[in-house]
């Protein structure tokens, strides 16, 4: 756990006449070169990274802080006239970390930034503001895409056990023991909760295009048994980044603990010579999916994100568990027919032999190697295994 000796903390932010607290945990050498901003995930609060701190603390020169967004943790709900979204998240965080940088007791430094899933794609965000001026970007579980099936999944299994019935959710039991507001769990759940411009295909979301710019190195943590970043988002990453920027974490589901394991990792990336990604990369790896629909990549945009009819038709609050995989394999069945493309050659039978021959279904280079589809297809099948 963080130390005890360390209090909580408190940032605010003053909006019109309204005026709101966000609260983080602050460990580590004041004067160090290096800062970690932690930042958690959907339904996290700042204790997610307690393990991290704590090995910061007895450790590292590093200082780390970690922060519970509006609503979770003991940061304040917002007033019911606000609502919840990753635009606030956003704005909050560029806030707080401007009083942070500002005051740091030595000038000369850089800052990190760690993600756990929504976490890492707000981390993204963040690097992407050339005023924010980030170093790294460690991205626990999330990738440069969010698969539609993912989501999905995410919401059947946010509950962690609590969910009596498919149709059943009891949000104040849930709010309880995550530590976060009611109101927080029924924002999360409305499609509108996203509201960052980003891009889209039948694959589902998309978020390279906001490290275009950034130079920094982006490392990835990889739950082997994620259903949110699977095999597809590591070949995703593994194309433009090294393997040393990767970890993979055994036997885990989404997201990855803060372990022994990944502790090492997220230190050693805050405190070694650091080399630069070169953003062409990122853009050969995108521009290659065909089918991509450009949305403006100004985090600031006020244009609304396109989003697939099939998202907006999943009615997510309450959950039902049955709808939601009936239109996963509806959609699963779909993305299928369009990505792959079946070549039956002509029936050349030999006498006596009256079966067909076909070739394999050939995916076309523009959209997806045939490598990724059948571990994609692989992971998708997984998903209604029995357990």
């Amino acid at each position: 756990m963080v130390p005890k000796s360390e209090p909580t903390l408190r940032f605010a932010i003053v909006q019109s006449d309204t005026k709101r607290n966000l609260a983080y945990s602050d460990v580590g050498d004041k004067h160090s070169d290096e800062i970690l901003i932690c930042i958690p995930g959907l339904l996290e609060t700042r204790e997610t990274f307690a393990p991290l701190l704590e090995r910061i603390h007895k450790t590292s020169h590093c200082r780390a802080i970690s922060v519970d967004l509006c609503g979770r943790g003991e940061s304040q709900p917002l007033s019911r006239s606000d609502v919840y979204s990753m635009k606030l998240y956003l704005s909050d965080l560029e806030l707080f970390l401007d009083h942070i940088k500002e005051t740091h007791l030595t000038k000369s430094f850089k800052v990190n930034l760690i993600g756990t899933s929504m976490g890492g794609i707000l981390a993204m965000y963040i690097a992407a503001s050339p005023h924010n001026n980030i170093a790294s970007i460690i991205l626990n579980d999330i990738g440069f895409s969010l698969a539609w099936w993912s989501i999905y999944k995410l919401y059947g299994t946010m509950s962690k056990g609590t969910m009596k019935t498919a149709n059943s959710l009891d949000v104040g039991f849930l709010a309880d023991e995550l530590g976060v507001s009611p109101e927080v769990i029924r924002a999360v759940q409305d499609p509108a909760h996203f509201d960052l411009p980003y891009k889209s295909d039948l694959m589902g979301m998309r978020f390279a295009h906001t490290v275009f710019s950034f130079k920094g190195p982006i490392s990835l943590i990889h739950a082997k048994n994620s259903v949110i970043c699977t095999a597809i988002q590591v070949d995703e990453f593994l194309k433009i980044y090294p393997k040393s920027n990767l970890l993979e974490v055994p036997e885990t589901e989404h997201p990855a603990p803060y372990n022994d394991l990944v502790c090492d990792f997220v230190i050693s990336k805050i405190t070694k010579t650091r080399s630069k990604v070169t953003p062409d990369l990122v853009k050969k790896s995108e521009t290659s999916q065909a089918s991509e629909k450009v949305i403006p990549t100004n985090p600031k945009s006020t244009s609304q994100p396109e989003q697939l009819p099939l998202f907006n038709s999943l009615a997510l609050y309450p959950v039902d568990a049955s709808l939601a995989a009936q239109k996963l394999v509806e959609m699963n069945t779909q993305i299928l027919d369009q990505l792959s493309t079946t070549t039956v050659a002509n029936e050349k039978k030999s006498p006596g032999d009256h079966s067909l021959e076909s070739t394999a279904p050939v995916v076309p280079e523009h959209k997806l190697s045939q490598t990724i589809l059948n571990r994609w297809k692989s992971a998708v099948t997984d998903l209604f295994k029995p357990k």
